[in-house]
C-alpha cells in the first residue's frame, strides 16, 4: 500500500468528479455528480458547483477502507480555465452568474481596442479574444449590481479555480494559480504575474483580482468528511492531462478531445523568444522553481457541436464507429460551432457542402470528421512556426471513438497513441501531486497512419470549403 493518498477535484463543463489515487497511479476511488448547464455558456448558481464538488468528494472518499483514511492525504484541483464570474469578497456572494468561454459579451471591448492586439499577444500570449475574462469583467464591471461591491472595495473579479478555492478552503483564501491566471489576458508571462499595462487597457483595479501563486503551492485547507485536507496543487484541465503518464515528452504533441479540443506542445525556448504566430503560449504548470510553457490550439466546436448535431435527431453519436462504412460519401461541413478558434479567431456561419439528402448519420460522421480537419489546421500551423511534433497523445472522451483516432493518425501522418484510461486530466493531477517513482504509466493504445487514406484530399477539399466561409465572414464585417 502506498504512503500517501491524492484526491483530485475535477470540475469540468458536465460534471463534477473526484478521484483519489495512490504512488502507482492506481485510482481508488471516484465519485462524480452531474452538471445541468448549457453548453459553454452560464451556470446559474455558481455555488452549486462547490457544492457539487463537496458531495463528489465526499462520496468518494466514503469508499476508502478504514486503514486508507488512516493514511496522509493531498488535494488538487483543476478545473476550466476561461469560466468566470464576479462576488463579493467578504459573503462570498456571487455577483454575476458563472460565465462560460464561449460568452461574447466582451466583443465590443475587443474591438475598441485593435490597435492593442499585438501589444495584448506580445504580453500575454494570448491573442486578443472575447473567450478570455478580461474583457467579460471589463463589460461587467459598469452592471449596477456590482456598484456597491466596488463602492466598498469588496469586489472581486476571478477565475473559477479562484471561486473555488476561495468556497472550498477553510481559510478562504483570494487566490489563483499561474495557470489559470495566464488565461484571464491581464497575465504577463514575462513578469509571471498580472501587467499593469494589461489591467490598463482593460480598465480593471489591481485590488479586485487574486494574488497569483505557483500552480504547486499550499493554498489552503479542505473539510471533507470529517478530514483537514491541504490543498497543495491548482491547475487547469487541460494542462494537466499532460502530464498523466508522467512529464511530457518534448517532441509528442497532446491532443485532447473532449466539449473542445485542445492541441498542445512543449514549448523549448524562452518566453522572451516566443513564436509570431496565431497560436496560443501559455504555461501547463509552474512551482517555485521551474515552469512549463506549451504551444497551444482550440478547437471550439469538438463535442459542443456534435451534442448540437446529433441530440436534435435522437442519436447517439458514441456508436458513429459501426455507421462509418455504411454512410458513403460524407457531406463537407464548416465547424463554426462556438466560432473558430485557432488560428482564425473570427466568427464563420456553419455550413454544408454535398449532394442533399443527408442521412442524418451521415451528417453526423461529417461534424466529427470536421473537428479532425481543424485539429489538423492547428498542427500545420505548428509546423509552420518550427514546432515538429513525432507523435500524438490522445485523450478526452471523443478519443474513445477508433475512428476518430485512427483518422487523426491518417491526416496528421503521425502515429496516435491513445491511453485507455479516459482520466487524463485527474491522473496528471495526481502525479503532479506525487512524483512517484513508482508510478504506473496509463496504458496505449497504438493507431499508425493507413497507407492509403481518402481523408487528406477531402481535407484539402474541406479547407478551400473553409476558406469561402473565411472570405464571406470578412465581407461582412
Amino acid at each position: 500500500m502506498s504512503d500517501t493518498l491524492y484526491l483530485v477535484l475535477d470540475q469540468g463543463g458536465q460534471a463534477s468528479r473526484a478521484l483519489i489515487f495512490n504512488d502507482y497511479g492506481e485510482s481508488l476511488a471516484q465519485s462524480r455528480v452531474e452538471q445541468k448547464t448549457d453548453i459553454g455558456n452560464t451556470s446559474p448558481d455558481p455555488k452549486w458547483i462547490v457544492d457539487s464538488l463537496r458531495r463528489a468528494a465526499t462520496n468518494a472518499l466514503q469508499q476508502l477502507t478504514p486503514q486508507q483514511h488512516c493514511l496522509p492525504m493531498r488535494a488538487a484541483l483543476i478545473c476550466q480555465r476561461s469560466s468566470c464570474l464576479c462576488w463579493d469578497r467578504i459573503s462570498g456572494q456571487p455577483l454575476t452568474p458563472l460565465i462560460g468561454w464561449q460568452d461574447k459579451s466582451g466583443q465590443s471591448i475587443i474591438d475598441q481596442l485593435y490597435h492593442h492586439h499585438q501589444e495584448i499577444q506580445r504580453i500575454s500570449g494570448l491573442v486578443a479574444n472575447s473567450h478570455s475574462p478580461a474583457s467579460k469583467w471589463a463589460y461587467l464591471l459598469s452592471a449596477s449590481a456590482m456598484i456597491e461591491a466596488q463602492r466598498r472595495y469588496q469586489l472581486a473579479c476571478g477565475s473559477l479555480a479562484s471561486f473555488l478555492i476561495f468556497h472550498l478552503c477553510r481559510e478562504h483564501p483570494f487566490l489563483i494559480d499561474r495557470v489559470n491566471a495566464a488565461r484571464t489576458q491581464l497575465y504577463s508571462l514575462e513578469a509571471r504575474d498580472w501587467s499593469n499595462p494589461l489591467r490598463a487597457l482593460f480598465d480593471i483595479p489591481a485590488e479586485y483580482l487574486p494574488d497569483i501563486r505557483p500552480s504547486l503551492y499550499r493554498y489552503g485547507t479542505l473539510e471533507l468528511a470529517g478530514l483537514r485536507i491541504p490543498l497543495k496543487l491548482v491547475c487547469g484541465d487541460q494542462p494537466s492531462a499532460l502530464f498523466s503518464n508522467g512529464w511530457p515528452n518534448p517532441s509528442a504533441l497532446s491532443v485532447n478531445m473532449g466539449t473542445g479540443a485542445f492541441i498542445q506542445m512543449p514549448l523549448l525556448v524562452e518566453a522572451q523568444e516566443r513564436p509570431q504566430t496565431r497560436l496560443l503560449v501559455a504555461p501547463a504548470y509552474s512551482d517555485l522553481n521551474d515552469e512549463l510553457l506549451v504551444l497551444e490550439g482550440t478547437v471550439n466546436g469538438a463535442a459542443t457541436a456534435l451534442n448540437l448535431t446529433s441530440l436534435p435527431l435522437g442519436l447517439n453519436y458514441q456508436n458513429s464507429d459501426s455507421w462509418r462504412q455504411r454512410y458513403q460519401p460524407l457531406p463537407l461541413f464548416v465547424n463554426g460551432v462556438g466560432g473558430l478558434g485557432s488560428p482564425d479567431w473570427c466568427s464563420v456561419e456553419s455550413g454544408w457542402q454535398g449532394l442533399p439528402p443527408f442521412d442524418p448519420k451521415s451528417k453526423v460522421l461529417a461534424v466529427a470528421e470536421s473537428i479532425l480537419f481543424l485539429i489538423q489546421r492547428n498542427i500545420i500551423a505548428m509546423r509552420n512556426v518550427g514546432s515538429f511534433p513525432t507523435s500524438i497523445h490522445l485523450s478526452g472522451g471523443l478519443s474513445q471513438l477508433d475512428w476518430m483516432a485512427q483518422g487523426l493518425a491518417n491526416l496528421s501522418g503521425l502515429n496516435v497513441h491513445r491511453m485507455t484510461d479516459p482520466e487524463s486530466s485527474s491522473r496528471g493531477a495526481a502525479w503532479l501531486l506525487s512524483r512517484s517513482p513508482d508510478w504506473r504509466r496509463s496504458g496505449e493504445q497504438v493507431f499508425t497512419p493507413a497507407p492509403y487514406s481518402a481523408l487528406p484530399a477531402r481535407f484539402d477539399s474541406w479547407t478551400q470549403l473553409l476558406h469561402a466561409a473565411l472570405l464571406a465572414a470578412s465581407n461582412r464585417r
